[in-house]
């Protein structure tokens, strides 16, 4: 699909690496823990299943897969409805007035809570601007040096493309196992029109999340991008393979479909 937008994880984000690095980053972690006391994030539930449910959504949305992401969530959060984490990520995923209630929600329960999930809550205010949000990532990577996840909220809510392309390539040396940052530099360098470097960090996203479809949703975006549409197809056909719902996947085939048309007109009649 695509990658995890800087507006969302400026507001942010998120993230996790792949599934291994998701899962040592979590097996430690005990249910509740003092902000502070550790150099990763812990969030406050009195669920041991709403946490597990809430790993797994984290992978997703790490990965722009937005529908696993957003059922795993509200697992969580149907489990311990004053955990803060799900309430975030939900609102992040929501729109309208969903969105609205879920922020509320979320800042509602994080009032009691320690420090650094106070602050990640306080993206979600209204009064909130790029700055103050950028500030806030600030002080979580700080706080928490060695979470992927708030490593890659501070990497997206860098103010330029370079700055997040030199954060990104930090965040790397720290993680190299996370797929989902490759996918961002793959789309960054696409933003520079440095095509031949974000096709290398593309088939690093597939090599590292095989399992997963978005990284073959984004191999087939930037094929479509360079107008490549044979390659396109593949990859596109590839994610939907592994998840036949993805609409972004179903447009661009679509797409594809009619461009293959209509420079073969007799194709259409077949």
């Amino acid at each position: 699909m695509k990658r995890v937008s800087t507006f969302v994880l400026g507001l942010l984000l998120l993230s996790f690496c792949s599934t291994s690095s998701m899962a040592q980053k979590k097996e430690a972690m005990p249910v509740k823990m003092k902000a502070g006391a550790q150099k990763t994030m812990s969030w406050t539930t009195s669920s041991k299943a709403a946490r597990e449910w809430a790993q797994k959504g984290s992978l997703h949305f790490l990965n722009a897969e937005w529908p696993q992401a957003y059922d795993y969530f509200n697992r969580a959060s149907n489990m311990d409805p004053n955990f803060t984490e799900p309430l975030i990520f939900m609102s992040w995923m929501a729109a309208g007035q969903s969105k609205k209630d879920l922020a509320q929600r979320a800042l509602k329960s994080a009032t009691n809570k320690p420090e650094g999930e106070k602050l990640w809550a306080s993206i979600l205010d209204e009064k909130s601007t790029p700055e103050s949000r950028r500030e806030a990532w600030t002080k979580l990577n700080d706080m928490y040096p060695e979470d992927p996840l708030v490593a890659s909220g501070f990497v997206r809510s860098r103010a330029t493309l370079d700055e997040r392309i030199a954060a990104a390539g930090e965040f790397l040396q720290k993680f190299p196992n996370a797929g989902h940052m490759h996918n961002s530099l793959g789309y960054y360098y696409m933003e520079k029109k440095d095509n031949e470097t974000a096709k290398k960090h593309f088939e690093k996203y597939i090599e590292l999340y095989p399992e997963g479809y978005n990284p073959y949703d984004s191999m087939g975006e930037y094929y479509l991008t360079i107008g490549d549409l044979d390659n396109a197809e593949k990859y596109y056909t590839m994610a939907l393979e592994k998840y036949p719902f993805i609409s972004s996947a179903q447009e661009a085939m679509a797409k594809i479909k009619m461009e293959k048309e209509k420079k073969n007109p007799e194709a259409k009649k077949e």
